[in-house]
């Protein structure tokens, strides 16, 4: 007989999704799938695929109002789905527990299903997700749409008190993910392209989320630094059984499989007040690790298992990814410490040429003193030598352009010597007279004239 024991690690993601027309909020549809966001785009038309009861153009757009995840394979998600889609014939749920029941039958005998609504199928998976069938499972329940996860809430708070007056605890964790308000778009296919990713767009579809824990865990098996067990403290040689690895980062606590399980397993026994031996799991669910004390999920330890041990290519891949976001991180890190570096070069830069660029304020600003007198004699000079300059420059370019005889010709060079010695003289005394006026600025601190730097 064939082995039934599947030769694939766990999914990154597995879900059972509530789907709802746009224009018609009672066409309800439950299906399951790996992949939300391209499945929502084959019933919107998108793509190929999809079902035929989605295909009516009346009744698209749809929207994936909530959805079931962290099952460990298809297999697991058929099953609820179909759990939830025909409450009334599941043997998941008891028959005292039943809550949907067939007032008719089919040409065949069969019970017909009977009209499902918003508010039966919240109700009826309430039920699922409590029944011992799936509450053992690492399931999360994820909510898209306000309205939808009201009527959720209604209905947890009318069933929230048992049967004794004790309020009882809810099996799953509950997530919302609301369409955010700036985001003008519609349920689609290129809803994900406009504004930011939420709701099924930004579910991790691959094994992203698990990278450095499964980095961590190929350094410590490639290297063999398994060491001794985490929880029975023997020797684990290397590649002879089957090790867990604890998922909190920084600890490399490692454990054979059956040692994790019963610890584990020990711990929420110990928690449960009502424990009844009777009623002992097989399969743990969470706890923590006896190291590092952190909180361990059962699911994860066998996905990163299962992952190490079935697809050592899918390994490769997470952890060739895993380098390359290191390496552009410290690409990243190094080219803004380059930056960092170029601007205070140039603020020091800056620094040094200040003293060399001065701003005078008015004369009318600041109060008069004793070296006024002298400041304005010495502005004066070079208002006058600055003015004489420019009317010879003047005279330079009049005589240059003007026609001139062969007789004049003669006399032309030595006009244009005699005016540029007078432009010389004129400058060397305008820088004369400023440096003077300087001198005297920077000698006396009250002056009126006031340097700004």
């Amino acid at each position: 007989m064939a082995s039934t024991v599947s030769s694939r690690p766990i999914p990154a993601l597995y879900t059972v999704y509530i789907l709802r027309s746009t224009m018609r909020h009672a066409s309800l549809y439950i299906g399951s799938t790996p992949d939300p966001p391209r499945r929502l785009k084959q019933h919107n038309g998108a793509i190929k695929g999809g079902a035929a009861r989605t295909a009516r153009a009346s009744l698209r757009p749809w929207e994936m109002v909530g959805l079931v995840s962290g099952f460990p394979g298809p297999v697991a998600a058929l099953k609820f789905e179909w759990a939830l889609t025909n409450p009334h014939l599941s043997l998941h749920i008891p028959a005292e527990s039943r809550l949907s029941v067939a007032r008719q039958t089919k040409k065949n005998g069969h019970p017909r299903r009977p009209p499902a609504s918003m508010q039966s199928i919240l109700a009826n998976l309430h039920l699922l997700l409590r029944v011992p069938s799936f509450a053992r499972w690492p399931l999360r329940l994820h909510m898209f749409v306000p309205e939808v996860h009201a009527a959720w809430n209604k209905w947890v708070a009318s069933q929230a008190v048992s049967e004794e007056g004790v309020p009882t605890t809810e099996p799953v964790e509950v997530l919302t993910d609301f369409k955010p308000s700036a985001t003008d778009s519609i349920f689609g296919a290129d809803e994900a392209e406009l504004g930011p990713a939420w709701g099924i767009h930004a579910l991790p579809l691959d094994y992203g989320p698990m990278r450095d824990y499964v980095d961590k865990a190929q350094d410590i098996f490639t290297f063999e630094r398994e060491g001794d067990c985490a929880v029975c403290h023997t020797a684990l040689p290397a590649g002879q059984g089957l090790y867990a690895v604890c998922p909190n980062a920084g600890c490399e606590a490692v454990g054979h499989l059956r040692c994790w399980s019963d610890h584990l397993l020990q711990g929420e026994a110990a928690h449960d007040h009502d424990h009844n031996p009777e009623d002992a799991h097989l399969v743990p669910k969470r706890g923590h690790c006896p190291d590092c004390g952190g909180p361990i999920v059962w699911a994860d330890m066998m996905k990163e298992l299962t992952l190490r041990m079935r697809a050592p290519k899918e390994v490769e891949k997470i952890v060739k990814a895993k380098r390359r976001q290191e390496k552009a991180a410290d690409k990243a890190a190094a080219e803004a410490d380059k930056a960092a570096s170029k601007a205070a070069v140039a603020a020091a830069a800056a620094a040094e040429d200040l003293p060399s660029s001065i701003e005078f304020v008015p004369s009318s600003a600041v109060p008069k003193t004793k070296g006024a007198k002298t400041t304005k004699t010495a502005t004066k000079t070079a208002k006058a030598t600055k003015a004489k300059a420019k009317e010879a420059e003047k005279a330079t370019k009049i005589t240059q352009t003007t026609r001139v005889t062969k007789a004049a010709s003669v006399t032309l060079p030595k006009a244009t010597k005699t005016a540029k010695t007078t432009t010389k003289a004129a400058k060397a005394v305008a820088a004369t007279a400023v440096g003077d006026a300087s001198t005297v600025l920077l000698d006396r601190a009250e002056s009126p004239e006031v340097i700004v730097i």
